[in-house]
């Protein structure tokens, strides 16, 4: 009757654990699918930035950075459900967007409180 009491007991906890991974597997997946680098274009809405520019920025387990030659840091995050938050900084000026992924592409809004600038971006996984 112990032994019996031992293997239910092993039973019901390799049971747990095997449902604890599982459960977690799925938001690993989530934050994955973002992975890779992504093309943005961005476009001055308000202010005196009148330049749009192109570049690339690299998604790897959901954090975000710089992929580029340029010298600039970006670092940022998209959360599973893709919601994106970035800051780029070049020199004295910093931009702080924010956004959101649909599938293999993503759109949203900028701000560049040095320069007095706004706009909007979007971005296309390569």
């Amino acid at each position: 009757m112990q032994i019996l009491r031992h293997a239910m007991r092993a039973t019901v906890i390799c049971g747990a654990l095997a449902f604890t991974q599982s459960a977690m597997a799925p938001a690993a997946v989530a934050q994955e699918i973002h992975d890779g680098i992504w093309r943005v274009a961005t476009q001055p809405i308000t202010g005196p930035c009148s330049k749009s520019f192109e570049f690339s920025l690299a998604v790897e387990g959901g954090q975000i950075s710089y992929s580029g030659i340029w010298p600039v840091d970006a670092s940022g995050s998209v959360t599973p459900i893709g919601v994106i938050e970035i800051n780029v900084v070049r020199g004295k000026e910093t931009v702080a967007a924010k956004g959101v992924v649909r599938g293999d592409t993503a759109s949203g809004k900028w701000v560049s409180p040095v320069k007095n600038c706004t706009g909007s971006w979007t971005a296309r996984k390569a």
